[in-house]
């Protein structure tokens, strides 16, 4: 019964996954298959717990089932996760705002920050790339307004230097040890800037090669008209590539939530 109420669960979880107008182009971080078994506990006085909600819920079911009580929940069917030398996880937006971001697009970013922050529990960061411009605007936080404060402040315009944007996710996260980091990399064009006399492409490349070597989970999430770029830049990265018809807070939020549940199901 366990294993059927669980099958049920993944093939709801995948039909809400196919709704969207993506595709998974690679995928960054290789498992076996999409989901990984939890071990579950009965509740204890351990601090390093979560409640296990399925299987909980299961317990109660099979409880009732064998008329041991109507109750929907009791004490005795509380299970929980023990999380044992998990390290926790960090996701930072690294966000395009070159000229053509602007109007809808950057629109899209903001409603996906404030779709994040309600939806995740991990802490959130913002680091934007424009020509003469490329930093943090808000470091990690749960805190909507500061968010908030940080996106308003955003104006798209000039060229893009992508691998700038990508060394300076690279280096705030860099000193950050004990902690998984996950960069969302939100672009609509290809590099069109670079320090000196570099080559864009290849500053943005060498960025790439970069951020892996800091043991960094990338996400890209680009255009089709410039998927054959993004392919060779996420192979350098070892990153997840996603193309999409344009960027939409929802597709991207659906993109974060399943990549960050292998990132995590990787880390049990």
């Amino acid at each position: 019964m366990e294993k059927e109420i669980r099958r049920l669960q993944n093939l709801h979880a995948e039909n809400r996954f196919q709704r969207f107008n993506y595709r998974c182009i690679r995928h960054g971080q290789k498992m076996e298959g999409d989901r990984l078994a939890r071990e579950v506990k009965q509740r204890s006085s351990s601090n390093n717990t979560t409640l296990a909600v399925p299987e909980t819920m299961i317990s109660a079911a099979l409880r009732r089932f064998a008329c041991e009580s109507p109750r929907l929940v009791m004490p005795q069917d509380l299970r929980v996760l023990e999380h044992v030398g998990v390290q926790p996880l960090e996701v930072c937006l690294l966000v395009d705002t070159s000229g053509s971001m602007d109007g809808k697009r950057i629109q899209e970013v903001k409603s996906l920050a404030d779709h994040l922050l309600s939806q995740l529990h991990e802490p959130l960061s913002l680091i934007t790339f424009q020509e003469g411009d490329v930093g943090v605007k808000v470091r990690s936080t749960r805190n909507n307004l500061v968010f908030r404060r940080g996106l308003a402040a955003i104006n798209a315009f000039g060229l893009t230097p992508l691998g700038e944007g990508i060394r300076s996710a690279a280096n705030y996260f860099g000193s950050r040890s004990g902690r998984k980091l996950l960069v969302i990399l939100i672009t609509d064009g290809l590099p069109t800037w670079a320090q000196g006399d570099k080559d864009p492409y290849q500053d943005a490349l060498e960025a790439a090669v970069y951020l892996k070597r800091k043991k960094m989970h990338l996400i890209c999430i680009g255009l089709e008209p410039h998927r054959s770029f993004l392919e060779k830049l996420t192979e350098c990265a070892e990153a997840s590539l996603y193309i999409v018809d344009d960027l939409d807070h929802r597709e991207i939020a659906a993109i974060t939530r399943r990549e960050k549940n292998r990132i995590k199901a990787e880390n049990r």
